[in-house]
């Protein structure tokens, strides 16, 4: 089995490994406690959206692994920095899904969905940068307030669910705006309390 960590190709115990969840364990063991941020196995890119499935994979011995690991804080920041990008993109984009939803098209439709998939996103990246940083939003002061994110979101997965598509169109080019405005101060000043820390 070939195994290759940031470019290099190491050296790793396979006895008793079955499962590449177990190889990831050794592999993060000798190398420090270091995030994933790519999986390619026999030359297939495997999402990070997968890890749980893939950490089910058997492996075995004519297998080419290859693993991109980083620390946590680095991962953290590049991950902010695309969703940022993410914001800056689809910000200017809302007017025009609004009014797809409300004529009905097929583009409409395919635009909620990739809107509802980001959104979804966005709030992992939020809830997970909470977990691993311990900044609490309300200690970032915020010009918008959780409580009023949350009533929108919420807004929107009900107007999702009952197909009221003046609802979402409404809030399309309305409040899920706040939703953007939120997300990005959010993810503005936690990135700039990194960069701090990292210098």
């Amino acid at each position: 089995m070939k195994i290759i960590v940031n470019g290099e190709e190491i050296t790793v115990d396979t006895e008793n490994v079955r499962t590449f969840g177990e190889l990831l364990d050794r592999v993060r063991e000798e190398k420090g406690n270091l995030v994933v941020k790519k999986i390619v196995i026999n030359d297939e890119e495997y999402s990070l959206t997968r890890l749980e499935e893939v950490k089910r994979l058997e492996i075995s011995d004519d297998m080419e692994i290859e693993l991109e690991l980083a620390p946590l804080k680095e991962f953290l920041l590049e991950t902010i920095e695309e969703v940022l990008r993410y914001i800056e993109r689809v910000k200017p984009l809302l007017g025009g899904v609004a009014d797809a939803v409300i004529a009905g098209t097929s583009e409409g439709y395919r635009s909620i969905n990739d809107l509802a998939e980001g959104l979804n996103a966005m709030e992992n990246v939020r809830m997970n940068t909470i977990r691993i940083t311990g900044i609490s939003p309300k200690e970032l002061g915020l010009s918008v307030n959780e409580e009023h994110l949350v009533r929108i979101l919420t807004d929107f997965v009900n107007a999702l669910q009952s197909k009221d598509l003046v609802k979402i169109s409404d809030l399309i080019d309305g409040e899920l705006k706040d939703v953007f405005a939120y997300y990005e101060e959010f993810f503005k000043k936690v990135e700039d309390l990194l960069k701090k820390e990292a210098s």
